[in-house]
């Protein structure tokens, strides 16, 4: 017979190698988690056996959601009307959130980790989303709950977590999932473009910001997000997401409107070779907006973009010609001018009256539609540029 002193000792080393095991079983699912961006070929992310009931809404009594950031004591639910945050940060909750992850013992206190996620994403934490949408998925210590899940996934995805959009698409790459979701393949096909912007593909980045920004979809009409699009393709080296995120920022798109870094932006993409960022800095420099006013150094740009087939620059630097050959110069003035033109049946003009609707200068109000509408007229009387314009943006 052990001696009970003995016995008492002998306990004392065996619960805590039992609780460090624990730990490291509980450290290696993550590990595994985050094996799921490396993974060959597609993972199974099968939802787990439906549990046992677990905390409710009203709370599992016990001490407040604080009690959930004691390192090794994640054993109470906030109560109801409770914040299981308490205050604290997106970020700062997340980690807590976490640090009991690691420390749970069954579904019940996985499910007061999973609320403490679900409300450090209402606070701003993209990685909190991603971590409660992996579990509303799986159904794991909380009630399935598949659109509530994809959308936080999804805000984690928008939030630059790349994990979290390969999560969405791998579990969306399952027709079975896929079909009890409204639009189910377009969210994947979204999200999938995403991921690859970014794990560092400059023109999918690109591509997806101009299909935020005209709201193509399945992307939703979102020009902050297309802003954010157009940074990170800029950031990799993609002239025509620098010369995007140039006119955000000169027309306030989703961004403050600065017409400095808007010049700078330009600059970039035209000294890498996109011509529409030469014309837009020509625009500027034409103006004085946001750099010194030179309409020598303007002309040179529009001159340069034209050559590269810019029909923008094109348009801009016959314009020009046609201020210097008599054209009133008051914006104003030669707005009517042109549009006086243009309802006479004079191509060329009508296209003018486009530029000046898609520049918005000097007091005008910026309007596409009715710079389209002009372009489209233009087209139907001739005049290729007007058609190349209309062509571009997909309505001949």
């Amino acid at each position: 017979m052990v001696p009970a002193g003995v016995a008492k000792a002998i306990l004392r080393v065996v619960e805590p190698r039992r609780r460090l095991q624990r730990r490291a079983l509980t450290l290696l699912s993550f590990a595994a988690l985050a094996h799921l961006a490396c993974a060959q070929g597609p993972a199974s992310i099968a939802p787990y056996a439906a549990p046992p009931p677990t905390c409710p809404l009203e709370g599992c009594g016990g001490e407040r959601a604080a009690r959930i950031a004691a390192a090794h004591a994640p054993d109470a639910c906030p109560g109801a009307g409770q914040s299981a945050c308490g205050g604290a940060s997106g970020h700062a909750c997340a980690e807590q959130a976490l640090a009991a992850w690691a420390d749970a013992r069954d579904d019940r206190e996985v499910a007061c980790v999973a609320r403490t996620l679900a409300e450090a994403c209402a606070l701003g934490d993209p990685p909190a989303c991603g971590y409660a949408g992996r579990l509303l998925l799986d159904g794991r210590g909380i009630a399935r709950d598949v659109d509530r899940g994809l959308s936080m996934l999804t805000t984690a995805c928008e939030g630059d977590v790349a994990i979290a959009c390969l999560a969405a698409i791998r579990w969306l790459a399952e027709e079975r999932n896929a079909s009890t979701v409204d639009e189910g393949a377009a969210l994947r096909s979204r999200l999938d473009a995403e991921y690859t912007c970014l794990t560092g593909a400059p023109d999918e980045c690109f591509s997806a910001g101009v299909s935020f920004f005209w709201g193509r979809p399945p992307f939703p009409r979102d020009v902050a997000r297309a802003a954010a699009e157009y940074q990170r393709g800029c950031e990799l080296g993609s002239g025509r997401a620098c010369s995007n995120l140039g006119d955000s920022y000169e027309y306030g798109n989703g961004v403050p409107r600065d017409l400095a870094h808007a010049a700078l932006l330009y600059g970039r993409a035209c000294h890498t070779g996109t011509p529409l960022g030469c014309s837009n800095l020509g625009h500027l420099t034409e103006n004085g907006e946001g750099v010194a006013r030179d309409p020598a150094r303007a002309r040179e740009l529009y001159r340069d973009a034209c050559a590269g087939d810019d029909v923008y620059g094109c348009l801009h630097l016959e314009m020009m010609a046609s201020l210097d050959a008599g054209t009133p110069r008051d914006p104003q003035r030669a707005l009517d001018h042109w549009q006086r033109a243009c309802d006479r049946g004079d191509a060329r003009a009508c296209a003018f009256v486009g530029v000046v609707y898609e520049d918005g200068p000097d007091g005008f109000a910026r309007d596409e539609d009715r710079s389209l509408e002009a372009m489209k007229r233009s087209c139907k009387l001739g005049y290729h540029y007007g058609c190349d314009w209309a062509n571009a943006r997909g309505d001949p």
